[in-house]
């Protein structure tokens, strides 16, 4: 794929867990059994004008150190990482994108976070990478969507699969 389907944003609202850390803190860090976020993908609801409309627009915002986002690694977990979460958590019906829009549009910048996924890697006993996957739910998208914890379940299982794979 070419690299222009990413676009670079310097800032994100809400911010992610991942710590920017020294070569040698790092090292550190996994030495003493500490786990490290590598990549956050955030799912953002907005209600925008399209058309003369408002309408729900979904986006997909990766957080990821930012000497990691040129390697051809990271580039791909992204793309996977994001599919997981539009064919998992995101996988709602029409009536559900309606009542999340009419919840966002009320909201005062007319945008919310639905969901988070991460990727968090640690050192095992042998010095293999180890990778653990969490996530966080919006709980207004929790209290409207009953089942999509359940989706959210499956995420977090794909996502440790697409963590576990080597680059290709």
């Amino acid at each position: 794929m070419p690299d222009d389907t990413f676009e670079e944003v310097t800032e994100i609202k809400y911010k992610p867990e991942i710590i920017e850390r020294t070569d040698e803190e790092a090292r550190r860090g996994m030495l003493e059994g500490e786990a490290f976020m590598v990549l956050e993908i955030q799912v953002i609801g907005m209600v925008e004008d399209y058309q003369g409309k408002d309408s729900l627009t979904i986006d997909y915002l990766a957080a990821c150190n930012q000497k990691a986002l040129a390697s051809r690694w990271m580039k791909e977990k992204i793309r996977s990482l994001t599919n997981v979460c539009e064919v998992t958590v995101m996988g709602i019906t029409n009536r559900m994108r309606a009542r999340l829009f009419l919840h966002i549009k009320k909201q005062a910048d007319q945008e919310l976070c639905l969901y988070r996924l991460s990727a968090w890697m640690s050192m095992g006993d042998d010095g293999s990478q180890c990778w653990s996957i969490r996530d966080q739910i919006d709980p207004v998208f929790e209290q409207l969507d009953t089942s999509v914890e359940g989706r959210a379940t499956e995420a977090r299982r794909r996502a440790g699969n697409v963590m576990e794979q080597q680059a290709g």
